[in-house]
């Protein structure tokens, strides 16, 4: 599946002005490397779901690519490209009393209603 969700994020990528580049290795947490229609190149972490993880992408520049659901056939997903550190602090806003935000990471299969109003700008639309 991560190939399937690598392939669809890119194809919208390119369609809004980006270039991706795969690395030769998965170093540091890099899945892709961006370079925004501004020219900017931007570090990213695909998922298939809402992810932190401070431990091993927290203080690092990473961005996040995640879907808004999992994959279902004939059905149009939204995409976000965000900040990992200012997901990661939203979301412990809301679920650092957690045990599992207390480990350093979070995640959910579809953000919530809250999480995607906080998401409205960083969704890649074309």
């Amino acid at each position: 599946m991560e190939a399937a969700n690598r392939a669809e994020a890119s194809a919208l990528l390119v369609r809004l002005g980006y270039k991706v580049y795969r690395p030769e290795a998965d170093d540091d947490g890099e899945d892709l490397i961006l370079r925004s229609p501004e020219g900017d190149l931007v570090p990213v972490q695909l998922k298939a779901r809402v992810h932190v993880e401070w431990q091993r992408y927290g203080g690092k520049n990473i961005w996040m690519l995640f879907p808004s659901a999992p994959w279902q056939q004939d059905i149009a997903r939204d995409w976000y490209l965000v900040p990992h550190d200012a997901l990661h602090e939203k979301l412990a806003e809301r679920h650092g009393h957690t045990a599992s935000f207390r480990k350093g990471r979070w995640s959910s299969m579809t953000p919530a209603k809250w999480l995607l109003a906080w998401l409205a700008p960083y969704e890649l639309t074309v």
